[in-house]
């Protein structure tokens, strides 16, 4: 017997055994998706958003493409289609939490798998409208379990999962996927192929490839993550979740994420990962034993051509841009740009790459941290305060009506770990100062001078200045280990520390929510009765026009009614400290949340805007010792809606609360703390006196 990988899908060619698929149905309820089974196919019928009846049929025969046909008001847009995986495993060191780790990089190397499919049974569930189609026998490698397909009604949206275990230790990993068509209509002589796959590339153009291509994968850099296909009757994209398939990494560089082949009857697009990004430090995915690991890839089928399709996907996305919402600024630190090492060289009317491509990404305000492996930051003498001149200089260049840069530093001295440092206004500062020489000077030309040598004197300036300080990437990085170490410390618990950075990092496909690390942080140093927030950050490198940026971005929409000047973007420092608006990946938006509550239970009214059909919402609190949560199911949502929603939670004893709403791709949008202003707080009023008395703290001076 000789065997074959068929698109990543193990196949015998002799002897073949047919395999009948077992179905179980008893999980299907009424609802607008249907199922249905005869003896050769199950077959899913769902409405979509123009109420159409689209079918998805699935053979019974294991011999068969495991997808007969998709077709929309019986015309067949998809046939006999194969599912694809592939991934690369290897070894976690240094926990869970840890970027700085390659896997690639361990003395046992890593391992490279195709999957293996031998389905013997399926199951159909209902869970709200929608319908989840999953088909056991999936092997990849060291991981097992079944691939899935989702359907949602009121839509043209399909999941493909490959949802698998693995009972191995440390493992880290990173997964294509895709799907092969049948297109016997393309076969020209000799066995290439007339197929056309199309994409927007990396400048925004819309593009069409010309066949033919050959049997190997051929990867492709474009904007917004999408490949579209022409097939039998009409197109079908391909993407992955935005933000959830792209694990944390310090350059943004586009390296082409998905791919396509057409060789011999099949055309074949999918989604994929590169193996090494040349860099010392690329993580890869969490999989921790026994978790079941979601490896989704998305498809839009439309009965339409490829361009329609693709610009169907861009609006769960926004077009790749951060809506704007009236009364709020969107707002994002921590960038590692040198800019203002470029700007000496380029002149301060430059505009720099990174500014048209924030702009473009609906960024009103940056918060850039230059002098991070550039400059001279140790510098104690005029090198110093020569390059903070310009950098403020800079910044007030790039700075206007509709675009704002902050100046702020990523320091590492006195505090422990990196933190963020940021005044309302220039200031200039030494990172050590000698015997002899004072704290505080009055520079003729500059005015204050701080020579800072210990905790002590680095937080008086920053009370003398109205600054602020948090912990960047805490529990990671170069804050391993912090917050915690200095929990106890006189500045940690001053306000003015407002608390820790959050960012989607490390990655594990088995949670539904994005940034598990910083959660998991904020709550602990909240249930210490620390009074901490969380603020999104960005924490790349360098960047232009054609990164892949938005898959690595959140934001902060922070409720201001206009964007400052840049002589007073400390009135936007402040509105950050109070921790009044929410954090988002962009699909998700909470233009409007109360969370009101008594000693016993927690009252969320909340008004959501999405893209994607929504997964649920969660209430979280706290009571002192340990943190809870309430999770709310909203398999219900349909895509692009604007809803208010009510819950209650029965929250007893608790001290603090906070709310987090997340999609079907694990993007979402998540309040701050707020905490019980004293004991007997009736209301959410008394909740917000005790924001505001916050805010008001922070913005005194010593």
């Amino acid at each position: 017997m000789r065997t074959h990988f068929f698109a990543g899908l193990w196949f015998s060619v002799l002897p073949v055994v047919a395999q009948t698929i077992a179905v179980d149905l008893s999980a299907v309820r009424p609802g607008p998706a249907r199922v249905a089974v005869t003896a050769a196919t199950l077959q899913v019928e769902w409405p979509d958003e123009r109420g159409r009846p689209w079918t998805a049929s699935f053979a019974l025969d294991s011999r068969k493409p495991l997808i007969s046909s998709i077709a929309v008001s019986g015309k067949t847009v998809i046939a006999n289609a194969r599912p694809f995986y592939r991934a690369e495993t290897g070894r976690r060191r240094g926990g869970w939490d840890a970027f700085f780790d390659f896997p690639g990089s361990a003395p046992e190397g890593t391992r490279s798998f195709l999957g293996e499919f031998h389905p013997k049974s399926a199951r159909a569930r209902t869970a709200g409208d929608r319908l989840e189609i999953a088909f056991d026998g999936m092997r990849l490698g060291i991981f097992e379990g079944e691939i899935r397909y989702i359907f949602y009604p009121g839509s043209r949206l399909v999941e493909q999962q490959a949802a698998l275990k693995t009972d191995q230790p440390d493992v880290a990993y990173f997964y294509d996927a895709g799907l092969r068509v049948g297109a016997p209509a393309d076969l020209t002589a000799g066995g290439t192929m007339n197929s056309a796959v199309s994409y927007f590339d990396t400048a925004g153009n819309f593009q069409t490839v010309a066949p033919p291509y050959g049997s190997e994968r051929r990867p492709a850099a474009v904007r917004y993550r999408a490949l579209a296909a022409r097939v039998s009757g009409g197109s079908v994209a391909v993407f992955p979740a935005p933000h959830q398939y792209f694990f944390a990494r310090d350059y943004t560089t586009n390296m082409g994420y998905v791919w396509y082949n057409a060789w011999r009857g099949n055309l074949s697009i999918g989604i994929r990962q590169l193996p090494d990004d040349d860099s010392p430090y690329y993580p890869w995915m969490n999989a921790p034993p026994g978790t079941e690991q979601e490896m989704r890839m998305f498809m839009v089928v439309n009965d339409a051509p490829a361009r329609e399709t693709l610009e169907g996907v861009l609006r769960y996305t926004h077009g790749d841009r951060f809506e704007k919402l009236p009364g709020y600024v969107t707002f994002a630190p921590h960038w590692h740009l040198a800019y203002t090492m470029q700007a000496r060289e380029h002149g301060f009317d430059w505009v720099p790459p990174f500014k048209p491509a924030m702009q473009a990404a609906g960024i009103d305000a940056a918060m850039i941290m230059d002098f991070h492996g550039d400059g001279h930051p140790g510098d104690s003498g005029d090198l110093r305060t020569a390059e903070l001149r310009d950098y403020f200089r800079a910044t007030r260049a790039q700075s206007g009506k509709d675009f704002l840069l902050i100046p702020a530093e990523e320091a590492n001295v006195h505090l422990g770990g990196h933190y963020a440092l940021v005044f309302p206004h220039p200031v200039y500062w030494f990172m050590e100062r000698k015997p002899g020489q004072p704290f505080l000077a009055n520079d003729p030309k500059l005015g204050a001078l701080y020579r800072v040598s210990n905790p002590r004197e680095l937080w008086d300036m920053v009370l003398r200045e109205n600054g602020y300080v948090y912990q960047t990437h805490p529990r990671t990085k170069g804050s391993t280990g912090y917050p915690d170490a200095i929990r106890d410390s006189f500045y940690f618990r001053d306000p003015r520390y407002l608390g820790v950075g959050w960012k989607a990092m490390p990655s594990d496909l088995s949670s539904p929510r994005l940034g598990e690390r910083a959660f998991r942080t904020v709550d602990d140093m909240n249930n210490l009765g620390l009074k901490k927030i969380m603020i999104g950050e960005v924490d790349v490198f360098q960047l232009d026009s054609t990164h892949e940026l938005y898959g690595h971005l959140n934001i902060n929409y922070v409720r201001l009614p206009a964007l400052p000047s840049w002589d007073n973007y400390g009135r936007l420092l402040d509105a950050v400290a109070k921790g009044d608006g929410f954090i988002s990946t962009g699909e998700v938006l909470i233009p409007g949340a109360k969370l009101s509550g008594t000693a016993g239970a927690v009252t969320a009214t909340v008004t959501v805007d999405y893209t994607f059909p929504l997964r649920m919402a969660e209430i979280v609190w706290g009571d002192g010792a340990a943190t809870h949560r309430k999770i709310i199911p909203l398999d219900e949502t349909r895509e692009f809606g604007h809803t208010r929603f009510e819950w209650t939670a029965e929250a007893k004893d608790w001290k603090w609360v906070r709310l987090a709403v997340w999609d079907v791709a694990g993007d979402g949008a998540f309040t701050n703390p707020v905490w019980r202003a004293a004991a007997g707080a009736r209301d959410g009023a008394g909740m917000q006196e005790e924001r505001d008395r916050r805010g008001s703290r922070r913005r005194s001076g010593p």
